[in-house]
């Protein structure tokens, strides 16, 4: 596939995807992110595209709301961390591009919002289970104490682009 099909292909891939996961309060924000604000945190998926053919990497993630990062870490799994087989691909056909976007979006449907439930937890967040590193759990609990900073919460919406 020459790459300007490839590239074209992947964005209908990602335009499908949005309307597929919107009901699940997931918007997109920017090109590879989706997001929903919680009380504390945000959810939000970020997908990437890979240079070296049609498929696409997921990752599953949170940010704290509170959190003093100058830049969107990605605090979560990878879509192989919760699913060993799965992969993201398209080609030139149609139904590729539907099937694709169909498959992230039962992908996150499924073992994105088990994540996000378990691990993703607020009480799994703070423990020594965490995905979250020491600065971003003590921004964290800082909200959870009432202690939340707005500017914090203004950059990470800044940076997610959530309205």
């Amino acid at each position: 596939m020459d790459k300007k099909l490839e590239r074209s292909n992947a964005d209908k891939v990602l335009r499908r995807l949005t309307n597929q996961i919107k009901p699940l309060g997931f918007v997109r924000t920017k090109p590879t992110f989706w997001v929903r604000e919680q009380e504390y945190l945000v959810q939000f998926i970020h997908i990437h595209k890979f240079t070296f053919g049609p498929c696409f990497r997921l990752h599953t993630c949170v940010r704290p709301l509170n959190s003093e990062l100058e830049f969107i870490g990605l605090f979560g799994p990878i879509e192989r961390e919760l699913s060993a087989t799965t992969k993201f691909e398209y080609t030139e056909a149609s139904n590729s591009v539907e099937n694709c976007a169909s498959a992230m979006s039962q992908f996150i449907s499924t073992f994105s919002e088990e994540w996000y439930a378990t691990l993703g937890s607020l009480a799994t967040l703070l423990s020594s289970k965490s995905v979250l590193d020491a600065q971003e759990k003590t921004s964290l609990q800082e909200s959870l104490d009432g202690n939340s900073k707005i500017s914090n919460i203004e950059r990470t919406r800044l940076l997610l682009k959530i309205a």
